[in-house]
């Protein structure tokens, strides 16, 4: 069976030179986690500049692709989020950080003017997205069907026929449990 593709991104603007010409270091400890939690059960791959993820995605669709969302780089990771949705509706897409209201009717409100977000992360992401995953493992990555039994998954927000779910939220304790990205090699392609 062909192993499901769970792409990370941190995109950055790159039409007047880098804008942000720092390692996409917040995004990494969300991959080194997912790798230390799933091991080789999964293919992850790691995006900043979006000529890179757009070839990528040339060659073929991931079955999840995810977005940090910064003020500064949410409008280019939506639109990458959109023309994904467009070629097939069945991605899953995962946005997080710290660009999300903190008011319900506003998360609501956010989640409904943004149709090609199927689930939020909030806090820190590596908990949240990890416990996801393995969700969406379990519903054989059909997020309808995750959505449709209401699920309450930690640090994870995402509306199902107009009403907002909204998970417990956990912080991390010990931060020593998410491996080092710059030990496990992640981010050596930066």
């Amino acid at each position: 069976m062909k192993k499901v593709n769970i792409w990370l991104s941190d995109l950055t603007h790159t039409a007047q030179g880098i804008s942000a010409a720092t390692f996409p270091l917040g995004v990494s400890f969300v991959y080194s986690y997912a790798k230390k939690v799933f091991g080789k059960e999964f293919n992850f791959d790691l995006f900043k500049f979006p000529s890179h993820l757009d070839q990528a995605l040339s060659k073929q669709l991931p079955t999840v692709l995810s977005f940090s969302n910064y003020s500064w780089n949410f409008e280019l990771a939506y639109k990458f989020a959109s023309l994904v949705k467009q070629s097939n509706p069945n991605v899953i897409t995962i946005f997080g950080g710290p660009n999300f209201p903190t008011v319900t009717d506003e998360m609501l409100d956010f989640l409904k003017e943004r149709p090609n977000i199927d689930f939020y992360i909030e806090l820190e992401g590596e908990i949240g997205f990890s416990n996801l995953i393995k969700k969406l493992a379990e519903y054989n990555f059909n997020a309808t069907k995750l959505k449709e039994n209401g699920e309450n998954l930690v640090n994870t927000t995402y509306i199902y026929q107009d009403h907002l779910i909204h998970g417990p939220k956990e912080r991390i304790k010990d931060v020593n449990i998410i491996p080092s990205p710059y030990l496990t090699g992640v981010l050596d392609k930066f």
